[in-house]
């Protein structure tokens, strides 16, 4: 476009000025006789026609100019924007990957500990007495997994604090425990912890919620559905 206008302005400018050179020709004794003031308004008339041409020639190409430059920018903005979002989708691929990784970790992790952990449970089997005094059995049993050292002890307001120490106890394996106490008119509520190290020597707790019922039941409810690390001051 840019070297149209340059052409047709090259061409104008020829055919103008071959029409401004037959006009002098033509009139050349007329032209030779004009004083000094009447050849400047000759020449300011005959050339002012040819600027104007090119001045309009230069405001058209830079409005051509302006637009492909406009043009050239829009395109810069798009391909800038969708670099971004390209960006964007692969930041959040590279999320997604880390998520999935720190997942999978986490459940080798899990298995690991389930490998080397116990995983207790403890019921009352057997209650019996009357208001003078009150007998709970309570069974302990090993899920998985052996455990070493392991004792056992109540907390809290509850009408007996009986302690245990029983050993290791296998996988499968099962201890008792003998709670006598003095019956009890209102729920009474405590915990029960069981601490034990686990294969590789690692300190352990089970922890319990106990309940002693107006009936001089002792109910125990799992707290936390893993062996938690005991963390030792």
């Amino acid at each position: 476009m840019s070297k149209r206008l340059e052409l047709w302005g090259a061409l104008g400018t020829a055919i103008y000025l071959i029409a401004i050179g037959l006009t002098v020709l033509v009139k050349f004794q007329e032209f030779k006789e004009l004083e000094l003031n009447e050849l400047g308004d000759f020449l300011a008339g005959a050339f002012g026609p040819i600027a104007f041409l090119w001045l309009v020639l230069g405001f058209l190409q830079q409005g051509r100019d302006l637009k492909l430059s406009t043009d050239a920018l829009r395109l810069q903005a798009e391909e800038l924007k969708n670099s971004v979002e390209q960006q964007t989708r692969m930041a959040d691929a590279a999320v997604r990957q880390i998520d999935a990784a720190r997942q999978a970790l986490e459940l080798q992790m899990l298995d690991a500990e389930r490998a080397v952990i116990a995983d207790f449970d403890a019921r009352t089997s057997l209650k019996s007495g009357g208001h003078k005094g009150v007998l709970n059995k309570i069974k302990i049993t090993n899920n998985r997994n052996v455990a070493y050292k392991v004792t056992s002890e109540f907390s809290g307001d509850l009408p007996f604090n009986d302690q245990g120490n029983h050993g290791s106890i296998k996988a499968g394996g099962e201890v008792e425990l003998e709670l006598h106490f003095a019956a009890v008119t209102e729920p009474q509520d405590g915990a029960f912890h069981i601490m034990y190290e686990d294969v590789n020597g690692v300190p352990r707790i089970d922890v319990f919620r106990v309940t002693v019922t107006e009936e001089n039941w002792v109910k125990l409810d799992k707290v936390r559905n893993k062996s938690s690390r005991l963390i030792k001051a």
